[in-house]
């Protein structure tokens, strides 16, 4: 039996030949250096070294910060990979650090902000009830006394940050799925609670055959930010509706990203009859979401899948669970493009049945 000291050192940790205990204690032991990264993060100590080394001291006159508290934290997270400290007590940002500054490629500084991190470790305090509820209300309710979305609605500033987190996210996703999905020959592509049009403006920038419809709640389409600043403006219709209701008409593709897998099966289905009822003949529906991989294979989508669990009623979905889904709406599945990174999401395709 490994006593105390092999299971809580790193070396035991990593090694080959680490006792059970120590993979569990490696995870749980996780939650500190999070809780760092996001205090880093908040006080955005990584833009104030973007020019130049500093010392903790320095950092903290700029952050309104405890020096020596924050030099711990600091000296951590450069044993860590995340700021390297030099000899001379300075520290200046690694490759990791430097994406906790706004507006560089890849930044995640708004995902890991401290107040993000709050409203999402409430959520996680709430999973025992959540589990233990016999209706299967998301934790995210329990947390907050709101469903997350009417949450975020009543909180400016966290929507805010949620939206930026998205974008962020969203930006080389849509890429992906332009230069993939075989849009040649389609006339009009309606993007389904699209957002602020980020998917069409790149579509539309690849593809100058294409004429989009961008179809959402009428106070998210009034700032079309991605088409706006694509100057894809003109060739793009806004439509205001509600996709349990209805979709627009006469479109040859119609794509649904990151929507269904907010939804129930139920609510899933009735989004699809919309589209099913709104398509010509020979139309077809794209869903852009995480197709789980079956039995114990590692896959980041299974804990992308966690997470709506707390947040939503919806789910990330096996291939075949997505077929039950277009099948209740009168639909097939045609295809599956599989993810191409650096997006974790599938394409697909079902066409009407």
């Amino acid at each position: 039996m490994p006593d105390e000291k092999d299971v809580n050192t790193p070396m035991a940790e990593d090694s080959p030949s680490a006792p059970p205990q120590a993979a569990i204690l490696k995870i749980t032991g996780q939650v500190l250096p999070a809780r760092c990264i996001g205090v880093v993060a908040e006080l955005n100590v990584a833009e104030h070294l973007a020019n130049e080394p500093k010392t903790a001291a320095d950092l903290a006159k700029k952050c309104g910060a405890h020096a020596p508290t924050l030099y711990r934290i600091l000296r951590y997270l450069a044993s860590i990979g995340i700021f390297e400290e030099r000899p001379d007590g300075t520290f200046v940002n690694t490759p990791q650090s430097d994406v906790l500054r706004d507006g560089v490629p890849g930044s995640v500084r708004m995902l890991v902000r401290q107040r993000w991190q709050d409203v999402t470790w409430d959520v996680y305090r709430a999973l025992p009830e959540a589990v233990a509820s016999p209706t299967g209300i998301p934790a995210f309710a329990l947390a907050h006394g709101n469903p997350f979305f009417d949450f975020l609605a009543e909180n400016p500033d966290l929507n805010a940050l949620f939206d930026a987190a998205m974008a962020m996210m969203s930006g080389p996703e849509n890429d992906v799925i332009a230069a993939t999905f075989p849009f040649e020959g389609v006339r009009r592509v309606c993007d389904i609670g699209g957002g602020q049009g980020g998917l069409l403006a790149a579509i539309l920038k690849r593809h100058s055959n294409i004429h989009g419809v961008l179809f959402d709640q009428s106070q998210v389409i009034a700032e079309p930010a991605h088409l706006n600043a694509a100057g894809m403006i003109d060739r793009c219709d806004l439509i205001a509706g509600d996709f349990f209701e209805t979709a627009p008409p006469d479109c040859d593709v119609y794509l649904l990203k990151r929507i269904l897998h907010d939804w129930s099966d139920a609510d899933a289905g009735r989004i699809l009859t919309s589209v099913r009822e709104a398509m010509p003949g020979d139309g077809r529906v794209v869903i852009i979401d995480a197709l789980l991989k079956p039995g114990n294979e590692p896959d980041p989508n299974k804990f992308l899948d966690l997470g709506i669990m707390t947040l939503l009623r919806g789910r990330e979905r096996t291939e075949s669970e997505m077929k039950d889904v277009l099948n209740s709406a009168r639909f097939e599945l045609e295809t599956v493009y599989p993810p191409e990174a650096p997006s974790t999401l599938s394409m697909t395709v079902g066409k009407p049945a």
